[in-house]
């Protein structure tokens, strides 16, 4: 059986994050060589607590931020470099699941949120050579923005997170999300969305423990999710993840 890294919980339609989470990969290992850097990145996530956390970042191998989304309160910020980065109007922190997209066509980012509807679209802010080299040196982190942060970590829940090999695809992304992504409700904090996105985020509690996973043959599709997979950095195609593990 897999071990489950300390933080992550799974349930029937993916993980939930929680503070203690502490995922890293090596870069190379989440997006392959092969289809950057033209790829379409699928989310479909839930904020469990109000902040203003990272999602996901891509950091160089001199620790310098490449790309990453941060869901503040009200807004989705793409950054796209040290010092670049948009903002687009949406409201991450709900208690609603959110399906989203990144579209990377070489130096151009776009980040889409209801289906397509809304979108904001920004060049990375580094060249080639401080940047993402061909190798693709450097780390990916999961719900957190450095690898020596101490707060402020995504909690929340993920059901998908899958690289698609192509930018166009992002715009049309809600065709990529998959039905247990769709059908999600598996899962719900005890607060309503409404006074959860009231309370400051001291004030928010724990998420309530699932218990053990439950035994199903559904499986969850990851794109190199979980660092303890077999298939972890070395299957260029999306990693197939079975949930019924314990």
């Amino acid at each position: 059986s897999r071990s489950v890294p300390e933080g992550v919980i799974p349930f029937r339609a993916g993980i939930i994050l929680n503070q203690r989470a502490h995922i890293e990969a090596p870069l190379h290992s989440v997006l392959p060589a092969a289809i950057w850097p033209k790829l379409a990145l699928v989310l479909s996530v839930r904020s469990h607590r109000v902040n203003s956390a990272f999602l996901f970042t891509l950091l160089s191998s001199n620790k310098k931020l490449l790309l990453g989304l941060q869901l503040v309160p009200g807004s989705l910020v793409l950054h796209t470099g040290p010092n670049t980065s948009v903002t687009l109007p949406y409201e991450p922190h709900d208690g609603q699941w959110h399906q989203l997209a990144l579209g990377i066509n070489g130096k151009t980012v776009t980040l889409y949120a209801s289906c397509g509807e809304q979108s904001v679209q920004t060049d990375f802010g580094w060249d080639g050579v401080e940047g993402l080299a061909p190798e693709l040196q450097g780390s990916f982190l999961l719900g957190r923005s450095s690898q020596h942060q101490t707060s402020g970590y995504f909690e929340g829940a993920i059901c998908q997170f899958d690289l698609v090999p192509s930018a166009q695809a992002a715009h049309n992304y809600c065709k990529y999300i998959k039905k247990q992504c769709r059908e999600a409700d598996t899962y719900r904090p005890n607060l309503s969305p409404l006074e959860a996105s009231r309370r400051h985020p001291d004030q928010m509690p724990e998420p309530p423990q699932l218990g053990e996973p439950r035994h199903t043959t559904e499986k969850t599709h990851f794109s190199r999710l979980y660092p303890g997979s077999r298939s972890f950095g070395h299957d260029p195609k999306l990693v197939t993840i079975d949930e019924g593990r314990k």
